[in-house]
Formats: C-alpha cells, sequence, structure tokens
C-alpha cells in the first residue's frame, strides 16, 4: 500500500495527467446521519462526534467515542458504511475514518448492440454498419447484458499541529476502487483552520492541495484541482427559554473545475455551491435537524443521546427528476467506556 501511495505522488509529479470533476466525492457523501442532516454545512461546527472528514483542524483533543454509520442510496442501488474513531500517542491525537462503499448488478451493454445496418444483417456493409449507432433496422440483443461490481474503500485521517500556536489540521485521504477488472488507488490532502470572533466560528478548508490524483493500473492518472470551503457557525439561546440551544449554520465552497448541474452559480468551470443547516438542541439530549445540502437536497433529522450512546439519523429527499428515493442514514456514536462495559458483561 506505502508503495503504490509514492509510486502515485513521483507519476503524478512527473507526468501527463488529466484533471477530472469527480473522484473523492466519497468523502463528501460518506458522513455521518448528523452531518447529512445538517446539509453537510458543519465546516465550523465541532461536536463530540465531528470527524476530520468534517474538517482537519476537529482533532485538537481525544473525543474518546467511536462512531458507525449505514447509509442507503438511489433505492438501494448504493450502499456504504463508515467507522470513526480517535487513537492518541503521548499529546498527539489520530482522527481515522474508513468507508466501504459497494455498487452492486451494475449492467454491462458494451456488447449488447447488433452493429449490422439498415438492412439488419451482418457483413453486407451496408449504411449504418458498424458505427456504433442504434440504425433502423438494427437491435439490441439483451442475452449479451453483463453485470458487474464497483467496490471503494476509503481512509481518511487528520492531525493538528500549532504554528505560531495557531492550530491548523492536515488531512490526508487514500481511494481505492475496484471496478470490474480495473483498480486504481488515489491520494489526496486537505488543510483546515477555525476561527472564534466573538460567538461566531468560521471555518477555511483548502481541499486537495496542492492537487490530488488517482492512479489506474493502465498508468492513467486523474488529478483533481484544489477548491476553498467556508463555513461558519453561530450559536444563540433565547434567555426567556431555557434548555434549548439553536445552531445555525452556513458553507459554501468555490471551485474551478467541480462545476455541476446544481450548481447555485457557475460560468465555465468556475463554481459556487451553499448549503446551510439549523440545529435545535434541548439539554443537549434531543436534537431536530434541518438544512439544504450543496445538490439542494432538503435535509432532516434527529437526534438522541442517552449519556453514553447517541444515535442520529438522517433523511435526504430526492430530486423530483431523478426518481431514485430518498436517502435514509443511521449513526450510532457511543463511547469506549461504554463498549468497554458492555465486554465485560460478556
Amino acid at each position: 500500500m506505502i508503495f503504490r501511495i509514492l509510486l502515485l505522488i513521483i507519476n503524478f509529479l512527473f507526468s501527463q495527467n488529466s484533471y477530472v470533476s469527480y473522484g473523492w466525492e466519497i468523502f463528501e457523501y460518506s458522513q455521518s446521519a448528523r452531518t447529512a442532516a445538517l446539509g453537510n454545512a458543519v465546516s465550523a461546527y465541532e461536536n463530540n462526534s465531528s470527524s476530520s472528514m468534517e474538517n482537519p483542524v476537529f482533532i485538537s483533543k481525544k473525543k474518546n467515542r467511536i462512531s458507525l454509520t449505514h447509509q442507503n442510496r438511489f433505492s438501494g442501488l448504493l450502499s456504504s458504511d463508515l467507522l470513526t474513531f480517535d487513537l492518541q500517542r503521548n499529546n498527539q491525537v489520530l482522527n481515522v475514518n474508513l468507508i466501504y462503499e459497494n455498487i452492486s448488478d451494475i449492467p454491462d451493454t458494451r456488447n449488447v448492440l447488433l452493429d449490422w445496418g439498415i438492412d439488419g444483417q451482418f457483413g453486407t456493409n451496408d449504411l449504418g454498419e458498424g458505427n456504433g449507432i442504434i440504425d433502423e433496422g438494427e437491435r439490441l440483443d439483451t442475452d449479451k447484458i453483463s453485470f458487474f461490481n464497483q467496490r471503494r474503500i476509503g481512509f481518511y485521517s487528520a492531525i493538528n499541529k500549532k504554528i505560531k500556536n495557531y492550530p491548523i489540521g492536515f488531512g490526508i485521504k487514500v481511494i481505492s476502487t475496484a471496478l470490474k477488472n480495473n483498480f486504481s488507488i488515489g491520494v489526496g490532502f486537505d488543510i483546515g483552520i477555525i476561527k472564534n470572533i466573538k460567538t461566531t466560528k468560521y471555518a477555511f478548508i483548502l481541499e486537495n492541495f496542492p492537487s490530488s490524483g488517482i492512479l489506474w493500473e493502465n498508468g492513467t492518472i486523474e488529478g483533481t484541482s484544489p477548491s476553498l470551503i467556508f463555513g461558519l457557525d453561530r450559536p444563540f439561546q433565547n434567555k426567556n427559554i431555557k434548555n434549548i440551544k439553536f445552531n445555525l449554520l452556513y458553507s459554501f465552497k468555490t471551485s474551478f473545475s467541480n462545476r455541476h448541474l446544481d450548481s447555485q452559480f457557475r460560468i465555465g468551470n468556475f463554481s459556487l455551491d451553499n448549503s446551510f443547516g439549523l440545529e435545535i438542541s434541548y439539554k443537549k439530549n434531543l436534537a431536530f435537524r434541518f438544512g439544504k445540502n450543496k445538490v439542494n437536497n432538503l435535509t432532516g433529522g434527529l437526534g438522541v443521546s442517552f449519556n453514553e450512546i447517541e444515535i442520529h439519523y438522517a433523511f435526504l429527499n430526492s430530486a423530483l427528476d431523478y426518481g431514485l428515493g430518498s436517502h435514509h442514514i443511521i449513526s450510532l456514536n457511543c463511547s469506549y467506556d461504554w463498549i468497554t462495559k458492555q465486554l465485560l458483561k460478556i
């Protein structure tokens, strides 16, 4: 694994490569239910279940908790699991995130077309034969449809360093993809900071800096240009309403290569995507969450805390034009002490 990562870096620095818009999105949508319910607008919102994938600086102290998240997307076509925990050696905290994603039964239709031309007979070299387009008189052979799977494994970790007494988070991400008979491995880097000004927190994250790359087994390298994320967290509380706290969250992402059809603002390859979230919590035991993510999905969720155990649920509506069903995400967050107690009971 280490050899492949070093080979990727050397190839990416000293060879020609193409730049693509996607490849690292698994680290954006494979988040906890709490994050998803808030529209992923949590770049400046650190809590006891925060992950370094949300901001690499979110590891200033060990949280002594482990989180497991499962989600199904697109009517069950895609499933993924996320495991998050902390390690500590001396005074250095290391946050670890492990992702497993599986897409099964993807139809391969590349050899289905009977490209025999307008007359529908092979070998006559008539108009349309062998042009790769379904012409009048041609048909598809459904018996030639085959199926394959895609499996991806993601690793994200971060460390926190102080530069001139100012904390800065450095994140490294590794992704491995198995797509039928093809294989790739990629590595990327993120940098994150957070700043408190009065009662508001401001966050800045530089993703894929200076550039991230994915190396395929045939030697093809796909690079991803850097993007910048800005986020804020504004907590407030009404003195007349005791035990209820509000957190208003906002985030926007600027990119010069990651434009998509749902971008709120786009010019050429430049895009600006914003998201927001609102969390209403009662005595830190019950929380209602609402938001809108950067692809314009309305989000919502619920969180319940029982001392050392937390259960979070998120619901993401599906865009009406897609008809691929809504998304449901559930996370279990528990302390190391609770796990130890349960093991001792066995």
